[in-house]
């Protein structure tokens, strides 16, 4: 078979994993549907499940819960850092940088043992969504906001983003919308994690590789574009006059296709159910509207799907999240596959090494600098 075949490694089988299957337009975790996780699960739940291949008993859930409550606090360097970078930096890239810096002020930083490893995760899941809320406030000349230890890990970050304790719903959405986030196979970012981690380089080093490669528009930008689209064309009778003349000029539509679901991506019906919900709350129900429009016109003239990114940019919307946020949202979201990816490398290790095919001039003969 020809490279052309596999451009981008498409359906190339690179390894064995027991994290998450895609079979058939069926997303599961750990062998449990993304639909009941998303319907009774909670991200810490999630989370627990994808670094343990198991959903915790109460006893080691209320465990788990401590022990992530218990590093609800950023290093006063750390904190330091945020207010010193430029307010007008992309978000992404504080967020890399200070991830890096973050392992600077792990005690356990030089403990590679697996218990160690598992409790430096804890620290990450804990500590990066307190980093991105204080980025946010930080970009809006705010003061940094404590954590409340007695909020789960969606309530807190938005209670440390907007200085109060979020409403049910608004936590809720935001909670399940993390779920869906939470992993998604041999993406890019994770696929960039695991190609660190076989070097065998440090916790904090493959997630910054992650989160250098989720900060491309073509993969962790997707839902801040999807969501300006919707905005641009603000009500639904703009849909069509916007829509079909870029799709006759063969332009790309953000939040549509996907290479992996053909005929559908299943975290789409939840999320979408999810946000017709609180646009109904918050009176925003033309820009759903708009949505269900877009998400017509893109079937019927391009037999294309709309996709997570899609609708996730219109769930952080409604929870009043700034677009420049989304991709360190989704950052965070991701965090705990990440994890579970990392450490099923490291504890089955082979470098990840493929090959090229060459495709360059052959049997050339070197001459002098004079004679040239």
């Amino acid at each position: 078979m020809s490279i052309d075949s596999h451009a981008g490694l498409a359906d190339i089988k690179a390894l064995e994993s027991s994290i998450c299957e895609i079979d058939q337009g069926k997303l599961s975790y750990r062998g449990f549907d993304i639909n009941d996780l998303a319907e009774h699960s909670s991200i810490e739940e999630v989370s627990y499940l994808l670094l343990n291949d198991a959903l915790p008993s109460p006893h080691e859930f209320k465990d788990f819960l401590a022990a992530l409550k218990a590093e609800y606090s950023l290093p006063r360097e750390i904190v330091e850092h945020i207010t010193h970078v430029p307010r007008e930096a992309n978000p992404m890239a504080i967020l890399r940088t200070l991830v890096s810096s973050l392992g600077l002020h792990d005690p356990e930083h030089d403990d590679h043992s697996i218990p160690a490893r598992y409790r430096r995760g804890l620290r990450l899941l804990a500590k990066i969504p307190l980093i991105v809320a204080a980025i946010a406030r930080h970009h809006d000349a705010r003061s940094i906001v404590a954590s409340n230890p007695d909020l789960g890990i969606a309530a807190n970050f938005l209670h440390c983003l907007y200085g109060e304790e979020p409403d049910r719903e608004t936590a809720h959405l935001l909670d399940t919308t993390l779920i869906l986030y939470a992993e998604h196979e041999l993406n890019a970012s994770a696929f960039a994690a695991r190609i660190s981690a076989a070097t065998r380089a440090d916790t904090y080093s493959c997630l910054v590789a992650a989160i250098s490669t989720l900060q491309g528009d073509l993969h962790g930008g997707a839902n801040q574009r999807s969501l300006e689209m919707l905005l641009t064309m603000g009500t639904v009778t703009r849909v069509d006059e916007y829509l079909l003349p870029r799709l006759k000029a063969k332009e790309i539509i953000m939040g549509f296709g996907h290479r992996v679901y053909k005929n559908g991506d299943p975290r789409v019906p939840v999320l979408r159910k999810m946000c017709t919900s609180l646009a109904e709350k918050k009176n925003e129900m033309e820009l759903i509207r708009v949505a269900l429009r877009t998400e017509e016109i893109m079937l019927k003239e391009k037999g294309l799907y709309a996709n997570v990114d899609f609708y996730s940019g219109l769930a952080f919307y409604l929870l009043g999240l700034s677009a420049k946020l989304f991709t360190c949202v989704f950052a965070l979201a991701r965090t705990p596959g990440y994890l579970a990816h990392i450490a099923e490398q490291r504890n089955a290790n082979k470098l990840i090494r493929p090959r090229s095919v060459y495709v360059g001039k052959s049997n050339r003969k070197y001459t002098s600098i004079s004679s040239r």
